[in-house]
Protein backbone atom coordinates (compact mmCIF):
# COMPACT_ATOMS: atom_id res chain seq x y z
CA UNK A 1 0.00 0.00 0.00
CA UNK A 2 2.58 2.29 -1.33
CA UNK A 3 -0.12 5.15 -2.49
CA UNK A 4 -2.89 6.74 -1.08
CA UNK A 5 -5.91 9.55 -2.77
CA UNK A 6 -3.32 12.28 -2.23
CA UNK A 7 -4.49 15.96 -2.90
CA UNK A 8 -4.38 19.38 -1.82
CA UNK A 9 -5.18 20.71 1.40
CA UNK A 10 -5.50 23.91 3.15
CA UNK A 11 -3.14 23.50 6.17
CA UNK A 12 -4.75 22.47 9.48
CA UNK A 13 -5.16 24.94 12.27
CA UNK A 14 -4.06 24.03 15.68
CA UNK A 15 -5.25 20.97 16.93
CA UNK A 16 -7.78 21.23 13.59
CA UNK A 17 -7.74 19.00 10.35
CA UNK A 18 -7.15 20.51 6.58
CA UNK A 19 -9.69 20.51 4.40
CA UNK A 20 -9.42 18.81 1.14
CA UNK A 21 -10.08 21.47 -1.09
CA UNK A 22 -11.33 19.87 -5.24
CA UNK A 23 -13.76 22.70 -6.67
CA UNK A 24 -12.01 25.85 -5.50
CA UNK A 25 -8.71 25.24 -6.57
CA UNK A 26 -10.26 24.66 -10.25
CA UNK A 27 -12.06 27.85 -10.47
CA UNK A 28 -10.67 30.71 -12.09
CA UNK A 29 -8.76 34.09 -10.93
CA UNK A 30 -6.94 31.01 -8.82
CA UNK A 31 -3.17 29.45 -9.12
CA UNK A 32 -1.07 27.29 -7.00
CA UNK A 33 2.59 28.16 -6.23
CA UNK A 34 5.33 26.62 -4.78
CA UNK A 35 7.73 28.47 -2.39
CA UNK A 36 9.39 30.10 -5.52
CA UNK A 37 6.59 31.70 -6.63
CA UNK A 38 5.79 29.59 -9.72
CA UNK A 39 3.27 27.22 -10.88
CA UNK A 40 4.29 23.45 -11.08
CA UNK A 41 1.01 21.77 -12.19
CA UNK A 42 -2.56 21.95 -13.64
CA UNK A 43 -4.67 23.35 -10.64
CA UNK A 44 -7.94 21.70 -12.07
CA UNK A 45 -6.38 17.97 -12.63
CA UNK A 46 -7.93 15.41 -10.44
CA UNK A 47 -7.01 15.47 -6.85
CA UNK A 48 -4.74 12.34 -6.93
CA UNK A 49 -2.98 13.86 -10.21
CA UNK A 50 -2.18 17.25 -8.23
CA UNK A 51 -1.54 15.38 -4.76
CA UNK A 52 1.49 13.04 -6.80
CA UNK A 53 2.63 16.82 -8.21
CA UNK A 54 2.91 17.89 -4.87
CA UNK A 55 4.99 15.02 -3.40
CA UNK A 56 6.78 14.77 -6.26
CA UNK A 57 7.78 18.84 -5.76
CA UNK A 58 7.98 18.63 -2.03
CA UNK A 59 11.65 19.65 -1.99
CA UNK A 60 10.61 23.23 -2.63
CA UNK A 61 8.58 23.94 0.35
CA UNK A 62 5.25 25.08 1.00
CA UNK A 63 2.28 25.61 -1.88
CA UNK A 64 -0.36 28.76 -2.07
CA UNK A 65 -3.45 29.25 -3.52
CA UNK A 66 -3.62 32.64 -4.43
CA UNK A 67 -6.94 34.11 -5.52
CA UNK A 68 -8.08 37.85 -6.64
CA UNK A 69 -10.86 39.25 -5.12
CA UNK A 70 -13.01 37.55 -7.94
CA UNK A 71 -12.79 34.81 -6.86
CA UNK A 72 -14.07 35.48 -3.03
CA UNK A 73 -17.01 36.88 -4.33
CA UNK A 74 -18.12 34.71 -6.77
CA UNK A 75 -17.21 30.89 -5.64
CA UNK A 76 -17.99 28.95 -2.71
CA UNK A 77 -15.25 28.17 -0.96
CA UNK A 78 -15.95 25.55 1.89
CA UNK A 79 -12.92 26.10 4.44
CA UNK A 80 -13.10 30.03 4.20
CA UNK A 81 -17.26 30.25 5.24
CA UNK A 82 -16.27 31.17 9.61
CA UNK A 83 -15.49 34.34 9.97
CA UNK A 84 -14.18 32.96 13.14
CA UNK A 85 -12.04 30.44 11.50
CA UNK A 86 -10.75 32.38 9.08
CA UNK A 87 -9.59 34.88 11.41
CA UNK A 88 -7.34 32.01 13.09
CA UNK A 89 -5.90 31.23 9.65
CA UNK A 90 -5.05 34.91 9.69
CA UNK A 91 -3.48 34.61 12.88
CA UNK A 92 -2.17 31.00 12.07
CA UNK A 93 -0.42 33.02 8.54
CA UNK A 94 -2.62 29.93 6.74
CA UNK A 95 -4.32 32.99 5.00
CA UNK A 96 -2.53 35.84 3.59
CA UNK A 97 -4.38 39.18 2.44
CA UNK A 98 -3.12 41.82 0.58
CA UNK A 99 -3.76 44.80 -1.37
CA UNK A 100 -1.25 44.49 -4.11
CA UNK A 101 0.31 41.68 -5.62
CA UNK A 102 3.74 42.56 -4.52
CA UNK A 103 2.71 43.09 -1.04
CA UNK A 104 1.30 39.41 -1.64
CA UNK A 105 4.73 38.15 -2.39
CA UNK A 106 6.45 40.37 0.29
CA UNK A 107 4.30 38.39 3.12
CA UNK A 108 4.79 35.22 1.52
CA UNK A 109 8.79 35.01 1.22
CA UNK A 110 8.38 35.42 -2.46
CA UNK A 111 10.45 36.42 -4.95
CA UNK A 112 8.87 39.33 -6.30
CA UNK A 113 10.18 38.91 -9.80
CA UNK A 114 9.67 35.40 -10.35
CA UNK A 115 5.80 35.70 -8.46
CA UNK A 116 5.17 38.52 -11.05
CA UNK A 117 6.59 36.79 -13.79
CA UNK A 118 4.46 34.02 -12.67
CA UNK A 119 1.30 35.99 -12.76
CA UNK A 120 1.64 38.00 -15.23
CA UNK A 121 2.37 34.59 -17.72
CA UNK A 122 -0.53 33.37 -16.34
CA UNK A 123 -2.77 36.03 -16.91
CA UNK A 124 -1.91 35.60 -20.62
CA UNK A 125 -2.79 32.39 -20.38
CA UNK A 126 -6.22 33.39 -19.22
CA UNK A 127 -6.63 35.85 -21.98
CA UNK A 128 -5.54 33.49 -24.95
CA UNK A 129 -7.51 30.65 -23.47
CA UNK A 130 -5.15 28.08 -23.57
CA UNK A 131 -2.53 27.36 -20.80
CA UNK A 132 0.42 26.65 -22.73
CA UNK A 133 2.17 25.44 -19.45
CA UNK A 134 -0.03 22.64 -18.20
CA UNK A 135 -3.35 22.68 -20.25
CA UNK A 136 -5.72 24.00 -17.26
CA UNK A 137 -9.08 23.64 -18.83
CA UNK A 138 -8.37 21.58 -21.80
CA UNK A 139 -10.19 18.28 -20.52
CA UNK A 140 -14.13 17.42 -19.36
CA UNK A 141 -12.99 16.95 -16.16
CA UNK A 142 -10.95 20.29 -15.89
CA UNK A 143 -13.87 22.09 -17.31
CA UNK A 144 -16.72 19.82 -14.35
CA UNK A 145 -15.73 22.71 -11.68
CA UNK A 146 -15.47 25.72 -13.69
CA UNK A 147 -17.40 29.17 -14.22
CA UNK A 148 -19.15 28.96 -17.92
CA UNK A 149 -19.26 32.46 -17.99
CA UNK A 150 -15.56 33.04 -17.88
CA UNK A 151 -14.48 32.97 -21.52
CA UNK A 152 -12.70 31.63 -23.15
CA UNK A 153 -11.47 29.31 -21.28
CA UNK A 154 -13.90 28.36 -18.08
CA UNK A 155 -11.09 27.58 -15.69
CA UNK A 156 -8.85 30.51 -16.70
CA UNK A 157 -8.99 33.94 -14.63
CA UNK A 158 -6.42 36.95 -14.55
CA UNK A 159 -5.02 37.44 -11.06
CA UNK A 160 -5.39 41.26 -11.30
CA UNK A 161 -8.16 42.67 -8.96
CA UNK A 162 -7.64 43.05 -5.28
CA UNK A 163 -7.59 42.87 -2.91
CA UNK A 164 -5.67 39.26 -3.24
CA UNK A 165 -5.68 36.16 -0.72
CA UNK A 166 -3.48 33.33 -0.55
CA UNK A 167 -3.50 29.78 1.61
CA UNK A 168 -1.31 27.72 2.63
CA UNK A 169 -1.23 24.52 1.10
CA UNK A 170 -0.61 20.66 2.32
CA UNK A 171 -0.68 17.25 0.88
CA UNK A 172 -3.85 15.63 2.23
CA UNK A 173 -5.57 12.28 1.31
CA UNK A 174 -8.74 10.82 1.57
CA UNK A 175 -7.50 7.40 2.16
CA UNK A 176 -5.52 4.24 1.13
CA UNK A 177 -5.13 3.60 -2.33
CA UNK A 178 -3.60 -0.23 -2.91
CA UNK A 179 -3.59 -3.53 -1.34
CA UNK A 180 -4.51 -7.33 -2.14
CA UNK A 181 -4.12 -7.80 -6.18
CA UNK A 182 -6.89 -9.71 -7.22
CA UNK A 183 -8.30 -11.46 -10.27
CA UNK A 184 -11.13 -10.78 -12.11
CA UNK A 185 -13.55 -12.77 -9.98
CA UNK A 186 -12.19 -10.69 -6.89
CA UNK A 187 -9.73 -13.71 -5.61
CA UNK A 188 -6.67 -12.61 -3.97
CA UNK A 189 -3.73 -13.48 -5.41
CA UNK A 190 0.09 -14.43 -4.41
CA UNK A 191 3.16 -12.73 -5.92
CA UNK A 192 3.63 -15.03 -8.21
CA UNK A 193 -0.20 -14.95 -9.66
CA UNK A 194 -1.46 -17.89 -7.96
CA UNK A 195 -4.54 -17.95 -6.20
CA UNK A 196 -4.70 -17.63 -2.24
CA UNK A 197 -7.74 -19.44 -1.87
CA UNK A 198 -11.09 -18.64 -0.15
CA UNK A 199 -9.20 -14.99 0.21
CA UNK A 200 -11.47 -12.13 -1.55
CA UNK A 201 -11.17 -8.17 -2.21
CA UNK A 202 -13.24 -5.39 -3.29
CA UNK A 203 -12.75 -1.34 -3.02
CA UNK A 204 -9.78 0.31 -1.08
CA UNK A 205 -9.16 -2.78 0.50
CA UNK A 206 -7.31 -4.58 -3.42
CA UNK A 207 -4.97 -2.76 -5.25
CA UNK A 208 -6.96 -0.60 -7.33
CA UNK A 209 -7.82 -0.75 -11.25
CA UNK A 210 -7.27 2.57 -11.99
CA UNK A 211 -3.43 2.61 -11.01
CA UNK A 212 -2.15 5.25 -9.85
CA UNK A 213 -4.60 7.94 -11.14
CA UNK A 214 -7.89 8.89 -10.66
CA UNK A 215 -10.19 9.08 -14.07
CA UNK A 216 -13.21 10.62 -12.21
CA UNK A 217 -16.15 10.20 -9.86
CA UNK A 218 -17.20 6.63 -9.03
CA UNK A 219 -13.33 5.12 -9.21
CA UNK A 220 -13.76 3.83 -5.73
CA UNK A 221 -17.16 3.06 -5.50
CA UNK A 222 -17.70 1.49 -9.45
CA UNK A 223 -14.83 -0.91 -8.90
CA UNK A 224 -15.52 -2.13 -5.53
CA UNK A 225 -19.38 -2.78 -6.42
CA UNK A 226 -18.89 -4.52 -9.60
CA UNK A 227 -15.67 -7.03 -7.89
CA UNK A 228 -17.53 -7.21 -4.65
CA UNK A 229 -20.26 -8.97 -6.86
CA UNK A 230 -18.43 -10.82 -8.73
CA UNK A 231 -16.57 -12.49 -5.17
CA UNK A 232 -19.53 -12.52 -3.93
CA UNK A 233 -21.21 -14.71 -6.64
CA UNK A 234 -17.83 -16.81 -7.46
CA UNK A 235 -17.71 -17.60 -3.93
CA UNK A 236 -21.47 -18.77 -4.11
CA UNK A 237 -20.80 -20.81 -6.75
CA UNK A 238 -17.87 -22.46 -5.67
CA UNK A 239 -20.06 -23.00 -2.28
CA UNK A 240 -22.64 -24.85 -4.63
CA UNK A 241 -20.03 -27.29 -6.53
CA UNK A 242 -18.20 -27.78 -2.51
CA UNK A 243 -21.81 -29.01 -1.42
CA UNK A 244 -22.40 -31.15 -4.49
CA UNK A 245 -19.49 -33.02 -4.60
CA UNK A 246 -19.76 -33.16 -0.65
CA UNK A 247 -23.46 -35.13 -1.55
Amino acid sequence: MDDAWWGASIEALPGGSPSFIVGERSMPYSIIVDSTGERFANESESYVDLGHHMLEHDKDGPYWLVTDVRHARRYLRTYAMDPRANKKMQDAGVMVKADTLEELAAKLGLDKGRFAATVKRFNGFARSGVDGDFGRGNSAYDRYYSDPTVRPNPNLGPIEKGPFTAFRLVVGDLGTKGGVVTDAEGRALREDGSVIEGLYSAGNNSASVMGRTYPGPGSTIGPAAVFGMRAARHMATVGALTTTAAR
